[in-house]
């Protein structure tokens, strides 16, 4: 496969990030794509699904996955055809490429990368260079590090790159396909529109939240489910592994379908250095609140420099029930990526399967204050 792969030159990371925050109240999220050759998607997944097509990507092709996955950004994957091979990935997060480099075959045709919870992979580069040693394909996934690096909405460093835009703001989905290798057709593969019937459905979901308010909706939310959304737990008699939510799952007819006008528009009235600056400070508050409390561990223990957090990762022992009764409480806390998507073979991955089941993600985002955080936390340690 004759590619070349590498990244665009965009200058001075450090001009810039100086440019977008100078002119943040003109963009918004919309600025941090200026320049790039963006492809506006209706999710993620939209997003990765297109960027297969793109990719030259074909049935049969194998792609090497980080076994630290939610489950449903690796369905697009599937979906496409392809043959998906988990790599491990151990408690720290960091991608080691040396383990990647083993697994490679024949077949292998690209390698997917996940910048966790705000965090950029610290060997991206070492990654890239493996890539281009070996023909492959790079795929970068920035759906947790949107706002995160030297200047917001890195992703350079992939053939193409992937970005999530509801995690940090609300607006109705939204996601971005970046291309970044020269190669690569600039015709956009998003040649549908977005789905009329889900935007609808989610516009009046919103208006019920508005009347009733947060908690209300969501205890009525999970009164109609009844648990149908939730992963069943794992059977004891049988070993089997909980399945991830069915709406995580790949939905093939939203295939190449473009942003909503509900979505793009908003995204242009945020403000990016606001948004940074809060959850970074609300991390730092986390970390003082949390620290030396029995029976929590940080996962990621200090905030890089750079590093704009998704939430609050900690490590828990009954992590479930935890979640559970936090969520009684009202707080929006989640049991992280809990659920292993059922066409994956997960043999071997005994250190991701650690992770997925003990993680706990506590919100940190921008609408929240210090007494927030400290109510949250009190309610932890009560639960606890």
């Amino acid at each position: 496969m004759a590619h070349s792969t590498a990244p665009l030159n965009c200058g001075d990371p450090s001009m810039r990030f100086a440019r977008l925050f100078q002119r943040d109240s003109e963009g918004g999220f919309t600025r941090l794509f200026e320049g790039r050759r963006v492809h506006w998607s209706f999710n993620t997944r939209v997003a990765i699904r297109a960027g297969c097509d793109l990719l030259g990507l074909r049935p049969g092709d194998e792609v090497l996955v980080p076994a630290y996955n939610c489950g449903s950004e690796v369905d697009p994957l599937i979906h496409a055809g392809l043959s998906v091979r988990l790599y491990p990935v151990v408690q720290d997060l960091r991608i080691d490429p040396a383990r990647i480099e083993a697994l490679i075959t024949d077949q292998t045709r690209a390698i997917y990368v996940t910048h966790y919870f705000g965090v950029i992979q610290p060997d991206l580069a070492a990654i890239r260079a493996l890539c281009d040693s070996r023909g492959l394909r790079m795929i970068e996934d920035c759906a947790l590090s949107l706002l995160s690096g030297v200047a917001p909405a890195e992703g350079y460093t992939g053939d193409v790159s992937v970005f999530c835009f509801y995690k940090f703001v609300p607006v109705l989905q939204g996601g971005a396909l970046i291309v970044n290798a020269p190669d690569l057709n600039t015709v956009s593969p998003l040649s549908r529109p977005a789905p009329g019937r889900i935007v609808a459905k989610t516009l009046a979901r919103s208006a019920l939240v508005n009347v009733l308010g947060p908690d209300r909706a969501q205890s009525l939310k999970r009164a109609l489910r009844n648990g149908a959304d939730a992963a069943e737990p794992v059977d004891a008699a049988t070993g089997e592994m909980e399945d991830i939510p069915w709406h995580y799952y790949f939905d093939p007819a939203l295939q190449n379908r473009r942003i909503s006008a509900f979505a793009l528009r908003p995204l242009r009235s945020f403000s990016v250095s606001d948004v940074i600056s809060t959850r970074r400070a609300n991390w730092h508050r986390y970390r003082e609140l949390l620290d030396g409390m029995p029976g929590v561990e940080f996962l990621k223990p200090d905030l890089e420099p750079g590093t704009c957090p998704l939430n609050m990762p900690l490590l828990v022992a009954d992590r479930d029930r935890v979640a559970r009764d936090l969520q009684a409480c009202g707080i929006g806390a989640t049991p992280w990526w809990a659920g292993f998507n059922r066409n994956l073979d997960w043999t071997g991955q005994d250190e991701a399967i650690a992770l997925k089941n003990t993680v706990l993600s506590l919100p940190l985002h921008q609408f929240l204050g210090p007494a927030h955080l400290e109510h949250i936390v009190t309610q932890l340690r009560q639960v606890l």
